[in-house]
């Protein structure tokens, strides 16, 4: 199971999600984190590609989208899995063509449809995701990083984002002695060799009770949900006083500014994650549909120095999973 993941909106995700469906001889499963496969996108009124399915695939997509198919379908299932704009069906399809696909938008639901599909056992699973909702990394077995030029016109911006993006997606595997956190649904902080647990799950509106006093010495915390700006901004401010590391479930938990995210990259605080990501495939584009491009070969070998791994043209996706 594979999610395809961007920096940007129309970093080339469907291009690549389409190059992988074109290669892969067998069938495959396709769904997505909301609306994709429009033709014109929502948000940017700008052309996109349309995802192509070739038969013997199967969509999970809402009812809803099934009068924008140009492939023929037949429904095997409905799934109770609710969006915006319908219930989500399980589709066979018929002839090769091109679909509208809009999946569950929450991380939750997504997890549901995953194991109703998972009764598809011979069928790889691809999640086609939205740059916006780097959450659903989280719930497949590896993801494919797309890099794409229309994050911003100055290459140099681009790069260092895809780095930091790169970093926070990738974090460390908890080590032995924080096995302790796993599975725990509030706040907690491990000093002295004890947990200290709080009723709140969230930092948001409570970085100030968390930081009384309890996290001077404290060895670490755990944060099942988001690091906050208050969070950050309190240990970018206090580098000498507290000394602990922080424990996040994956690093989609992190949500922060580029600058706050080098903030905190630079302290001395380490960050491990419960359940860390694989990223299988970092891929690049280097052209913006708001009418600009980089040289491929400068952006290229940019992004290679920067993440210290091979990068990949979007046009060129080799399906070798």
């Amino acid at each position: 199971m594979i999610s395809i993941v961007g920096n940007a909106k129309n970093a080339g995700k469907t291009t690549v999600l389409n190059s992988i469906i074109v290669s892969n001889y067998n069938p495959l499963i396709i769904t997505s984190i909301g609306l994709d496969g429009e033709e014109i996108d929502q948000v940017t009124y700008l052309e996109k590609p349309q995802v192509v399915v070739k038969k013997g695939d199967i969509v999970a997509t809402a009812k809803a989208t099934l009068n924008k198919f140009k492939a023929n379908y037949k429904i095997l299932m409905n799934t109770k899995i609710f969006t915006s704009i319908g219930e989500v069906v399980i589709c066979e399809i018929q002839t090769r063509g091109k679909v509208l696909v809009a999946g569950p938008s929450l991380v939750s639901d997504m997890k549901k449809l995953i194991n109703t599909l998972r009764h598809f056992s011979n069928y790889k699973i691809l999640i086609d995701g939205a740059f916006f909702r780097q959450s659903f990394a989280s719930v497949s077995q590896a993801s494919i990083l797309v890099i794409g030029a229309n994050y911003s016109p100055d290459i140099d911006k681009t790069v260092e984002h895809a780095g930091l993006l790169y970093k926070k997606l990738t974090l460390p595997k908890i080590t032995e002695k924080y096995q302790i956190f796993n599975k725990l649904k509030n706040i907690t902080i491990l000093k002295n060799d004890e947990l200290i647990g709080f009723d709140i799950d969230s930092l948001i509106g409570n970085a100030n009770l968390i930081f009384k006093d309890k996290l001077i010495d404290a060895q670490a915390i755990y944060l099942p949900k988001s690091l906050t700006d208050e969070f950050v901004d309190e240990l970018t401010n206090n580098p000498e006083k507290y000394k602990f590391d922080i424990v996040v479930n994956s690093g989609t938990n992190i949500q922060l500014s580029n600058q706050r995210l080098k903030n905190i990259f630079n302290l001395k605080n380490k960050i491990y994650a419960i359940n860390p990501i694989e990223i299988a495939y970092v891929c690049y584009n280097p052209y913006s549909p708001s009418g600009y491009s980089y040289d491929k070969k400068i952006f290229k070998n940019k992004l290679k120095n920067r993440l210290n791994r091979d990068v990949i043209d979007v046009k060129e996706v080799d399906n070798n999973e």
